[in-house]
């Protein structure tokens, strides 16, 4: 498996970093539509499922996850970063492998990079035409079409692929208010490639994709814990909670092979917009009482320029120098919340402008001092400017208006020096040994829905990681087994609360988490596939401070343990593929994921027990068709997946089969 974690091709046993790279038959094997079903096929990858949101998908990896748009691990598409959080693609459309990278990778990938990477490669096109028609159908009339084609428009110079996915399903929570179903998500997603090689030393590559996601039922909360199990999967709304995305991205990446050097320009320009057409029920009930209104759009230019030592055999030292920058200008944020009373209503209103922009200049290089020994040195400087114009107003029940803050501005500078060392060592040919230290840096910001000025600015966020680890593989290549240890310490940690309604970022405290992974996947007999996945955390608050507001004081709460952080996850899958006569096989397929207890609140009161979920895959294959019938959550087990303020269960049993033709 070739990887280009650090930003070349390399070998991914070979590679000193944990990584774990998924392909498409792994997706499809697993049956991983979206980032919701990614958890734990990497070790210490998390995914938190949030019901139907868009606006909520928050990835998490070694126990490090943002709850806001500037997510704690950084995203990248066709090696474009998703600057906004919400804005990275839900839905997985023409994937051809997906990389986990994990701890910081600040010295390569920047801003967000904190707790790791995710690396999303979607199939080019080449000379050989080639597609795939897929169909899905299941309970709650899940629904899946995707297409995809690529071919060569002339041989050997200019080639093509177009893709196309609609994905819908019906409601899983049901209103008890109107009877109807609550949350029934829509989507819609598709994709452009152009590669174009003008010389033998010149290739240019478009690459251009939408997703429209239409959620009728976002934020299927409850208001406790114990309705949240005494009626499952139901809520008591007045209104529907509409919720719109729409996402555009385009890039251009021109790779230039001079003498002595490589030479790539990414150039990208995305668009992101959220919108509420109705206004959203966030008293979590069946009263009219309280109710929120918040659009949100932003668009943004990226241009990262590279240059890279060719890859020779002969040569002890390679390199790569690089600088990344990006200008976010006149995006907005309004809000509104609106309280009813029998003779009228009350607004507060928040509007909001920003503009964004930074800058970054690294390197890295690796040196081999003989077969067996190899460093590595990165270092990355980043700086980043925002700024934010403000006004908050109040509406009275007569409809007059009363400017509590006039618009104002804000401006907050932040930079940083992510430095990364690597010491490399293999004794064989199969093994290596390596350990590692890097620094995490994720900017500081601007909380765009704030109440009052006090709460507007929040610190950056910083990281150092120790880690070391072997990769083995042994007869011939028919076992891996890979083991990390690692020390991750982040300090002014950033964590999202709501207070009265109000999403505000803070900074929390300082964590320290020492931890470990292992891998291992096996071929013991023909047909035969074993994988085995987990991830052990200890993990602790040094340091956490918060706010009582009954007392007004501080409550000291180190030794706490951190939110969304399971002390042990593991995740193993049995595969068995029977081949036959005349181009037929048939495979079955069961999948375990165990989940140790975690928290959702800094007390820690707020808790879910362990839990084990079961997945399960059987089909056969002839020639180029393959149907297929899968389940995931066979025992529709019940868990808390979000408690944070408010309460969601996770996904109940779905079932359902895919129909696929490939050519």
């Amino acid at each position: 498996m070739v990887v280009t974690a650090e930003k070349r091709e390399t070998v991914l046993q070979r590679t000193p970093i944990a990584a774990t790279v998924l392909d498409a038959e792994d997706l499809k094997q697993t049956r991983a539509w979206s980032f919701s079903d990614v958890t734990a096929l990497a070790p210490s990858l998390l995914t938190t499922e949030h019901g139907s949101s868009t606006s909520s998908l928050f990835i998490n990896i070694r126990g490090v996850m943002g709850l806001h748009s500037q997510t704690a691990v950084a995203t990248y598409v066709d090696g474009v970063y998703q600057f906004e959080g919400f804005g990275v693609p839900l839905t997985f459309n023409n994937v051809d492998n997906i990389e986990v990278l994990r701890g910081p990778q600040g010295t390569l990938y920047g801003r967000n990079a904190f707790g790791g990477v995710i690396n999303i490669k979607t199939k080019q096109p080449t000379n050989t035409p080639e597609g795939y028609v897929s169909v899905s159908y299941g309970n709650f009339e899940q629904q899946r079409y995707q297409a995809s084609y690529s071919t060569p428009i002339i041989k050997n110079k200019l080639f093509a692929g177009v893709t196309a996915q609609f994905d819908q399903r019906e409601g899983v929570y049901q209103n008890t208010v109107t009877n109807d179903d609550f949350d029934r998500p829509q989507s819609i997603s598709g994709g452009l490639n152009l590669r174009y090689l003008a010389t033998d030393k010149l290739d240019v590559t478009f690459n251009g994709r939408f997703e429209r996601n239409e959620d009728f039922g976002s934020y299927a909360w409850v208001r406790s814990d114990s309705i949240l199990f005494a009626e499952p999967y139901s809520v008591d709304r007045d209104r529907r909670n509409i919720e719109l995305r729409n996402n555009h991205s385009a890039s251009v990446k021109i790779n230039y092979e001079a003498e002595a050097f490589d030479i790539q320009s990414i150039t990208s320009y995305q668009s992101y917009e959220r919108g509420f057409p109705e206004l959203l029920d966030v008293d979590f009930s069946a009263a009219n009482a309280r109710a929120a209104k918040n659009d949100f759009d932003i668009n943004t230019f990226t241009q990262e320029l590279r240059f890279s030592s060719k890859q020779r055999s002969d040569s002890p030292f390679d390199w790569t120098v690089g600088s990344f920058a990006f200008i976010a200008p006149n995006g907005t944020r309004d809000n509104a919340f609106i309280n009813f009373f029998d003779d009228g209503e009350t607004r507060a209103e928040n509007e909001n402008r920003f503009d964004n922009k930074g800058i970054a200049f690294y390197g890295q290089g690796n040196y081999a001092f003989n077969e067996q020994w190899e460093a590595t040195v990165g270092l990355r400087y980043d700086i980043e400017n925002q700024r934010l114009l403000q006004e908050l107003r109040n509406v009275d029940i007569d409809g007059n208006v009363t400017v509590t803050q006039p618009f104002k501005n804000f401006e907050s500078t932040f930079e940083a020096f992510t430095p990364k060392f690597i010491l490399n060592y293999k004794p064989t040919e199969n093994t290596i040994v390596y350990a590692q230290y890097a620094r995490g840096f994720r900017p500081g910001g601007l909380n765009t829905n704030s109440p009052n000025e006090a709460d507007v600015p929040f610190d950056p966020e910083y990281s150092n990681n120790y880690e070391i680890g072997i990769k083995n593989t042994f007869f011939d290549n028919r076992l891996k087994f890979n083991i990390t240890g690692f020390l991750l310490q982040q300090r002014d940690q950033q964590i999202t609360v709501i207070e009265d309604s109000f999403f505000l970022t803070r900074n929390t405290g300082n964590v320290d988490n020492l931890g470990a992974e292992i891998e291992v996947e096996a071929l013991p007999l023909k047909g035969l596939q074993l994988i085995w996945n987990a991830s052990v955390s200890d993990a602790e608050y040094k340091e956490l401070l918060i706010a009582d507001a009954a007392t007004g004081t501080n409550i000291d709460l180190s030794g706490n343990k951190p939110l969304f952080n399971p002390p042990f996850v593991s995740f193993s899958a049995i595969q068995y593929t029977k081949e036959f006569n005349k181009g037929f096989s048939a495979f079955i397929r069961g999948e375990h994921r165990y989940t140790g207890e975690h928290f959702f609140n800094f007390n820690n009161e707020i808790r879910q027990s362990p839990y084990n979920l079961y997945n399960a895959r059987i089909g056969g294959r002839y020639k180029n068709f393959e149907l297929a019938f899968w389940a995931r959550n066979l025992t529709e087990r019940k868990y808390r997946t979000w408690a944070t303020g408010v309460f969601l269960l996770g996904s109940p049993r779905f079932y359902g089969a895919t129909l696929s033709y490939d050519f």
